[in-house]
C-alpha cells in the first residue's frame, strides 16, 4: 500500500514544469462511461454509522505464496471481526462508509506499465481495468467478508471514491469490483461527487484530497480522464508520481516505510540512511509536502487582544518569496535531515537550492496560502530577533504552534456548507492519522461549529513516537528499523469513526479495533496501550 502523500494530508500542488492534460469531460465511448450503481436506500429512522478508510487492497500474494512486497493489506481476519462486530453493535441497521482508497491502484503490476503521453497523465481505461481486476482477484476473502456484511439485516456498504482508487469513477475500472461485491444486489453504494451524507444531511463525510491543494488533488473533480491525441488517459497528479517513483521501489528494501505516521517521517528516515534522491525536483518538493503535512497536526495559536487573537495572521507574501530557499530552510527544525542536507556545501546542495529558490519564487508553483503556510512555520521556527515574513501584529504573542488544519479546513468547510448547510459533522481520511473530534468555528455561509474526525487508515500503522520507541528497544537505529521491522511487528490496530445518535443528535467518536489475526477483537480507545 502506499500512503496517500498529504498526510495529510493537506499539501502543495507543485506541478512545475508538468503539461496540463486537457479534461474529457464526457467522450462518450463504453470505455469510459461513468460508474453508477444500483442502490436501495435502507428504511429512514437512526442507524449506526461507521467510517473507515484507506484500506488499500493492493497485489495480495505472489504466485509463490508470498506477499507481494508493496502489499500491506494483509489482514483479513481482522476485516471480518470487525464488519462482524459493527454489524452486532449496529443490530444489523449499519451504514459502512468505506472514505476512499479502498482499492490500491498505484502499483500496477510488472506487466502494466501505465507509461502516459506525459508526466501529467498515467494509465489508460484498460489499463487501469487490468489492475483493478488483478487486486480484486488478489482479495476475494475480504471482499467475501464486505459483501457478507452487506446482505445482513438492512445494513448497506457505500464506497466513495479517493485519489488512489479515483479510477474506480469508471465504469469498466469499477466493474470487477462491483461484480465481486454483488452491486446488483441493491446494497452497495458507489459515491461518485466523492461527498457522501447520512440522511439527515448532518453528518458529512468525503475522502479529503481535495481539501485545500493538496499533492493528490485533482483540478477538476470528479473528472479524471485527460486527453492527448484524442486518447483517454487518467490523469496523475505529481503526489501520484512521487509515490511511483520512491515508494514502489523503497518498499521492496524498507518495508514499512509508508506505514510510518506521518509518512514523511519513513522517507526522512530513509534519506538519513541513504541519502537524497536522483532527482533534485523532487526532493524540492518533498521537502515541502513534508513541511505542509508536519504543520497540518500542530496545535497552538496566537495570543492577542480579542476578537483578533481568533484570525489568521497576516505575512507579506512578497517578502517571503524573496527568502527563496531560505523561507524552506528556516520553516524546518535545526535538527532536520532535510534542513542539514539542503544547507551542505556540495555540488548536490547547490541544486537543491536554487530548486526550492525556483519553487518558492514561482506563484504556478507555490501558492499564496502554501507561502503562508510556510510564514506560520518560520514563525514557529524563529528567535524573537530573527527574519519572518513580518510580524503579524503588535502586542502578539507566539505560543509554541500554530493551527493551520483549522485555517485550511474552515475555507473548505464554509464552501460544503454552501450545499449542506444541516451538516455538523464532517469526518474524512487520506491522511492516515486518526484525529479525535476537534471544532472549527465558520461564520460563512452560517454561523455554526463543526465538529471534524479523521478515521485514520484502516491498515498497521505507527506513530513516529511508538516507531522510535519500537526500534529503541531492539537496538536499531531508525533508518535501520525501516529495512528490519516487518509489518506483523506493528501493532494490530485499525482505526474508524463510529456515529451513535443521542437525542437524536449525531455522537461521533474515533475508535480502534484491536485484533490480532489468530485471535478476537475489541474496540478500544485511541490511546489504548496495545496500540502504541
Amino acid at each position: 500500500m502506499i500512503r496517500t502523500m498529504t498526510r495529510v494530508a493537506i499539501s502543495v500542488a507543485l506541478l512545475l514544469l508538468w503539461a496540463t492534460p486537457s479534461f474529457a469531460q464526457q467522450m462518450g465511448s463504453a470505455e469510459t462511461a461513468l460508474t453508477s450503481t444500483k442502490f436501495d436506500p435502507p428504511p429512514s429512522g437512526e442507524r449506526l454509522l461507521v467510517f473507515i478508510s484507506d484500506i488499500h487492497l493492493g497485489l495480495g500474494k505472489q504466485d509463490d505464496g508470498t506477499w507481494s512486497a508493496t502489499e500491506d493489506f494483509r489482514w483479513d481476519s481482522a476485516l471480518q471481526g470487525f464488519l462482524e462486530h459493527i454489524s452486532e453493535k449496529g443490530n444489523h441497521e449499519v451504514d459502512l462508509v468505506v472514505l476512499g482508497d479502498f482499492l490500491e491502484l498505484w502499483q500496477p503490476p510488472a506487466n502494466v506499465v501505465c507509461t502516459g503521453p506525459d508526466a501529467g497523465l498515467g494509465c489508460t481505461v484498460s489499463e487501469m481495468q487490468e489492475i483493478s481486476t488483478t487486486v480484486v482477484r488478489a482479495h476475494s476473502k475480504a471482499l467475501q467478508a464486505l459483501r457478507s456484511f452487506s446482505q445482513r439485516g438492512t445494513n448497506r456498504l457505500h464506497i466513495i471514491p479517493g485519489n488512489h482508487d479515483s479510477a474506480l469513477l469508471l465504469e469498466p475500472v469499477w466493474r470487477p469490483l462491483g461484480e465481486a461485491l454483488h452491486a446488483d444486489s441493491g446494497r452497495i453504494n458507489f459515491v461518485a461527487s466523492g461527498i457522501w451524507t447520512s440522511q439527515d444531511d448532518r453528518v458529512l463525510a468525503e475522502h479529503g484530497h481535495q481539501i485545500g491543494t493538496d499533492v493528490n488533488r485533482y483540478d477538476a473533480w470528479p473528472t479524471i480522464l485527460g486527453t492527448d491525441k484524442n486518447n483517454a488517459f487518467i490523469v496523475r497528479p505529481w503526489g501520484e508520481r512521487f509515490v511511483q517513483k520512491l515508494f514502489n521501489d523503497e518498499e521492496r528494501e524498507y518495508p514499512i516505510i509508508d506505514n510510518l505516521s506521518p509518512e514523511s517521517a519513513g522517507a526522512r528516515y530513509r534519506m538519513a540512511d541513504r541519502g537524497l534522491w536522483n532527482s533534485i525536483a523532487d526532493v524540492g518538493r518533498f521537502i515541502l509536502f513534508n513541511l505542509f503535512e508536519t504543520s497540518w497536526n500542530q496545535k497552538g495559536y496566537f495570543l492577542g487582544p480579542e476578537p483578533e487573537a481568533k484570525k489568521r495572521p497576516t505575512w507579506n507574501v512578497a517578502i517571503a518569496r524573496k527568502m527563496g530557499h531560505k523561507l524552506v530552510a528556516n520553516s524546518l527544525e535545526p535538527n532536520d535531515p532535510f534542513r542539514q542536507a539542503m544547507l551542505e556545501e556540495t555540488d548536490q546542495a547547490r541544486s537543491l537550492r536554487n530548486k526550492l529558490d525556483e519553487l518558492v519564487q514561482a506563484p504556478g508553483s507555490l501558492s499564496d496560502s502554501e507561502v503562508r503556510l510556510l510564514c506560520d512555520q518560520v514563525a514557529i521556527r524563529a528567535g524573537k530577533d530573527d527574519p519572518k515574513c513580518e510580524t503579524p501584529h503588535l502586542g502578539y504573542l507566539l505560543e509554541s504552534n500554530l493551527i493551520p488544519r483549522e485555517w485550511v479546513l474552515r475555507d473548505h468547510l464554509s464552501g460544503r456548507l454552501g450545499k449542506y448547510p444541516a451538516a455538523r459533522v464532517f469526518v474524512y481520511g487520506h491522511t492516515h492519522q486518526l484525529e479525535q473530534k476537534w471544532g472549527v468555528d465558520l461564520i460563512n455561509p452560517i454561523n455554526v461549529r463543526i465538529s471534524v474526525l479523521n478515521t485514520g487508515a484502516f491498515q498497521r500503522v505507527i506513530d513516529e513516537s511508538g516507531y522510535l520507541h519500537r526500534i529503541e528497544k531492539n537496538g536499531l537505529s531508525a533508518a535501520e528499523g525501516l529495512r528490519k521491522l516487518p509489518l506483523d511487528a506493528l501493532p494490530p490496530c485499525y482505526t474508524a469513526v463510529i456515529v451513535s445518535r443521542e437525542n437524536g443528535l449525531p455522537n461521533p467518536v474515533v475508535k480502534r479495533w484491536f485484533m490480532e489475526e489468530q485471535g478476537s477483537g475489541t474496540l478500544v480507545d485511541p490511546g489504548d496501550a496495545r496500540c502504541n
